[in-house]
């Protein structure tokens, strides 16, 4: 379709399933192709004499096919598949695939998850070290949802990385003729907490905040014209802010990490705490310089 494909990585769950479904509707949005990827890692021996016995290998293989035939059944009633099976480990076949895709979805439980509000070991791996952006995908609201009544949220402060993450966020607002809402804390620190600090009084510095994240936004806006843009700016305690503003959502997208990151981090604990209790769908996008591939991409594709 000319696009970079969009990669969802399935395991036969019903999570994993709802995550196929969101695949396929963002993948129509951004005339992407779906991938649809299942991998069973295993050992190179088991027995004693170090080999793995071949029933044990055709049976790990049937499971793979079959998982992917059921995705690709589910998918195939709304966009072209293309369907990838690996007997690596699913968090290395997805980060390889994420150097030259557009999105990765994974699912808030399967592949390796073990409850609806813990992302799991694959998650997480997923989330922290992917090229692309990826998408937790935590239910799905079906085909029926009202996109012009539930906002795309997005997390701004200033950083590379929400920077990264407000360009996403206005696209995937306007594809969906969704209003956007960016959130932006003011301080990571809790000022409620301690003796207060002479001039960080919040009504006097009020007006500040909310002038910078015009300025962050301005550019968006004229590039955006038809996004309905609505902006919320909270004192402290991002974490809180961000999820208040989930409620609600249909999507929210943040950066990998914010302004308590230092240089190489790749995932920070508001992201993480984020993936982990936020009540709707969350996209996590990396620094742009973790994907050439797309700058790349993007260069081909001029005469």
């Amino acid at each position: 379709m000319g696009s970079l494909p969009t990669v969802v990585g399935v395991d036969g769950s019903a999570a994993s399933l709802d995550a196929v479904r969101w695949a396929v509707r963002d993948a129509r949005l951004h005339l992407s192709d779906v991938l649809l990827v299942s991998a069973i890692s295993l050992p190179k021996a088991l027995t004693g004499v170090g080999i793995l016995p071949e029933p044990v290998v055709q049976q790990s293989r049937s499971e793979i096919r079959r998982i992917l035939d059921e995705a690709a059944e589910l998918a195939a009633l709304e966009s072209a598949t293309v369907s990838v099976s690996s007997e690596n480990s699913a968090v290395a076949t997805l980060l390889e695939l994420s150097a030259t895709s557009r999105m990765v979805v994974i699912a808030t439980r399967g592949l390796g998850g073990t409850e609806q509000r813990s992302l799991g070991s694959i998650g997480f791996a997923v989330t922290t070290h992917a090229r692309c952006p990826v998408t937790v995908v935590r239910g799905w609201q079906g085909e029926g949802l009202d996109h012009a009544t539930h906002p795309v949220v997005v997390g701004v402060d200033g950083t590379k990385a929400s920077a990264a993450a407000l360009e996403l966020a206005f696209e995937e607002a306007d594809v969906r003729s969704a209003p956007l809402t960016a959130v932006h804390s003011w301080s990571d620190a809790d000022l409620t907490v301690g003796v207060p600090i002479r001039g960080l009084e919040w009504p006097a510095n009020r007006p500040a905040a909310a002038d910078q994240l015009a300025r962050i936004l301005e550019p968006h806006t004229r590039r955006y014209p038809m996004v309905s843009v609505r902006t919320a700016v909270v004192k402290d305690r991002p974490v809180r802010a961000l999820l208040d503003h989930a409620q609600g959502a249909q999507l929210l997208v943040i950066g990998s990490h914010g302004r308590g990151g230092f240089p190489g981090m790749m995932l920070g604990s508001t992201s993480r705490t984020v993936i982990a209790r936020a009540s709707c769908s969350v996209t996590v996008v990396p620094d742009a310089a973790r994907n050439p591939s797309t700058t790349a991409f993007a260069a081909e594709q001029v005469p």
